[in-house]
This record gives structure tokens, C-alpha cells and sequence, in this order.
């Protein structure tokens, strides 16, 4: 009985679910404006477009690998996305519908997922060097022949602009400002359902938590390497197209350097919600406990008149304590 407290205790889920309610405590007591209506529609919105993005990284770790390109795929397809939409527009006065502009994103970002995996599968490159490689390709390739300079929404895709400003179930404000919740928040819900039917319900699936487990006994069983790591790589590509031109229609400005340096960011709060780094476990639940988390933290510390660089020392800190918690785990689950 005291084993099962103790490993439903140390379920990274709970954990991150706990530490939620206790900032959401702490927080409110510091700025009592903290549960207002607007900055919970807020939150979900600001954690839309890095959802979308936490859950293709936690296919790619789950099998046992690291992504560093998932970024500049999303900005890649998002950009490109953009431009060619942009030049259509202005030229050819050409307005594609919002489904059509978000599946040619998602299929640029599947293409590049599928170079990634051929440098794994085919070239045998471990995961981390090939995704570091290709993230400066494709940087370098968009940089040269796609361009650099920002896209303002004057010169936006239309839809895209409309998207920015679509509000679900909205109401007034004291001010009579429209509230409401972003259309943004019920794409990023729909990627999560499916990835977590694809890896819970379907033997490919499966076959991901297999080769991220054993990838030795992965292929004895009958999973094929090559195949499985194709399935991953465009899969966790076309999340990752989806969820740039999320982001860029959020920001309505296709600003090529706007996702740099936020890959840690993903990964930390994909980790914080409970995948290993070892590969072979990980749920979409955690991983959006695990965004929440660090949003919250991100956008409070700075209310509450506590320094941006601290933020980062609570990431660390954070990291730490849900490695020690993968680390318990395990010794426990050995020890049963």
C-alpha cells in the first residue's frame, strides 16, 4: 500500500499538477488580480502555440532522442508559409482559406522532419548531432534563398490576421473590451488529442515507446528502426509546422529570429512534465502540465517585481527536481 502512495506521489504528472496549484496560491496572494478572468484566457492562449511544439518533442524523446531543429522547422514552414501567401496576395490578390494555409505549413514541416530522418536512419547520426546539423541547414537555406526581413501584418496572409483575432464563447469586460477564449487554444487541444491517440491507441505508437525503451528488443519483436524513426521525424516535423504558423499568426508578424533560442524552453517543460530523457515514457497530459508550469512561471515572476534572469534559475531548479523525480522512479520501479 505504501509503494503505491508513494509511486502515484512521485508521478511526475501529480507532481507538476501540485506545484501549479501551489504558484497559482502563491502568486494570488502576491497579485490579487492573478485568477481575473483575462489572464486565465491569457495563459491559455500564450500556451497554445508552445504546446503544439512540446508535442512533437515528446514524440522524439520518448524514443530516445534530443531535437534541436524543431524550432527552425516551425519557423522554416511558417515563413515560407508566410511569403509565398504574402507575394499571392499582393500580386495575384489570391486569399487562401485558413485550413489550406495551415496544411502547406504542416507539410513543409513534415518534408523536414523526413531529412532528419534520414540522417538518423540512413547515416546513423545520433539524434541530437543530426537535429543540431539540420537546424542550421535549414536556417541557412531560409536566410539565402527565402529571406530574412520581417513580414508586418499589412503584408500578412488575411486569414492569418483574422485567426489572431478570432475569440470563442467571448463576453464583455468591465471596460467593454471582448473576452473570450483564442481560436488558438482549440488547435493546440485538437494536436494533443490526436498525438496522445497516435501514441496511447495505435501500434505505431507503441513501437515509438518500444524503440525508445530497448531499441534492440524493438527490432527483435518486429518494429522496424527505419520505418518507426520516419514515422517520428514527420510526424514531430508537421507538429512542428503547425505549431510555427500558430505562433506566427498569433504574432501576426513573420519575424524569422522570433522562435531562436527557445528550444530549451519546449524541452524543459516537456521534461518538468514527466518524459524522460532516457526515452520510453511520456505522456501528453504532463506535457502540458509541464507548459503551463513554466509559463506560469515565466509570465508571474516578472508581475511580482522578481528579475527575468531568476526565471531561469527556477527553470534549472526545476529540471533538476524532475530528473531526481525520473530518477526515483526508476530505482523504485527496479526495486518492485
Amino acid at each position: 500500500m505504501k509503494t503505491n502512495v508513494r509511486r502515484i506521489a512521485l508521478k511526475s504528472e501529480v507532481l507538476s499538477l501540485l506545484l501549479i496549484v501551489l504558484l497559482c496560491i502563491a502568486f494570488s496572494i502576491a497579485n490579487p488580480a492573478f485568477f481575473h478572468i483575462i489572464n486565465i484566457l491569457d495563459l491559455l492562449k500564450v500556451c497554445s502555440y508552445p504546446t503544439i511544439f512540446a508535442c512533437g518533442v515528446m514524440i522524439v524523446l520518448i524514443s530516445g532522442g534530443l531535437d534541436m531543429s524543431f524550432m527552425w522547422i516551425g519557423m522554416f514552414s511558417a515563413y515560407s508559409t508566410s511569403k509565398m501567401l504574402s507575394l499571392l496576395q499582393v500580386g495575384q490578390g489570391i486569399v487562401m482559406p485558413l485550413p489550406v494555409i495551415f496544411a502547406i505549413s504542416t507539410c513543409i514541416g513534415a518534408l523536414l522532419g523526413s531529412f532528419n530522418a534520414l540522417l538518423v536512419s540512413k547515416f546513423r547520426l545520433p539524434v541530437f548531432i543530426a537535429t543540431l546539423s539540420s537546424a542550421n541547414i535549414f536556417m541557412g537555406v531560409m536566410f539565402q534563398f527565402i529571406g530574412s526581413e520581417y513580414i508586418f501584418p499589412a503584408q500578412m496572409p488575411v486569414r492569418m490576421i483574422e485567426f489572431s483575432k478570432t475569440l470563442l464563447f467571448t463576453t464583455q469586460s468591465a471596460d467593454g473590451t471582448p473576452v473570450g477564449l483564442h481560436a488558438s487554444v482549440l488547435v493546440a487541444a485538437g494536436v494533443c488529442l490526436v498525438v496522445h491517440f497516435i501514441m496511447r491507441y495505435t501500434l505505431v505508437g507503441r513501437s515509438v515507446y518500444c524503440i525508445g525503451g530497448d531499441e534492440a528488443a524493438a527490432e527483435r519483436v518486429g518494429f522496424s528502426r527505419t520505418r518507426t524513426r520516419l514515422f517520428i521525424f514527420m510526424l514531430a516535423g508537421a507538429i512542428a509546422g503547425l505549431a510555427g504558423i500558430v505562433g506566427v499568426s498569433n504574432i501576426q508578424v513573420a519575424n524569422p529570429y522570433d522562435f531562436q533560442n527557445r528550444e530549451l524552453t519546449v524541452t524543459a517543460a516537456v521534461v518538468i512534465g514527466g518524459t524522460r530523457i532516457t526515452g520510453g515514457s511520456g505522456s501528453v497530459i504532463g506535457v502540458v502540465l509541464g507548459v503551463i508550469l513554466t509559463n506560469i512561471i515565466s509570465q508571474n515572476l516578472v508581475l511580482i517585481g522578481v528579475q527575468p534572469e531568476y526565471s531561469k534559475f527556477v527553470f534549472g531548479i526545476l529540471v533538476l527536481f524532475a530528473a531526481t523525480v525520473q530518477g526515483l522512479q526508476t530505482k523504485l520501479r527496479n526495486r518492485k
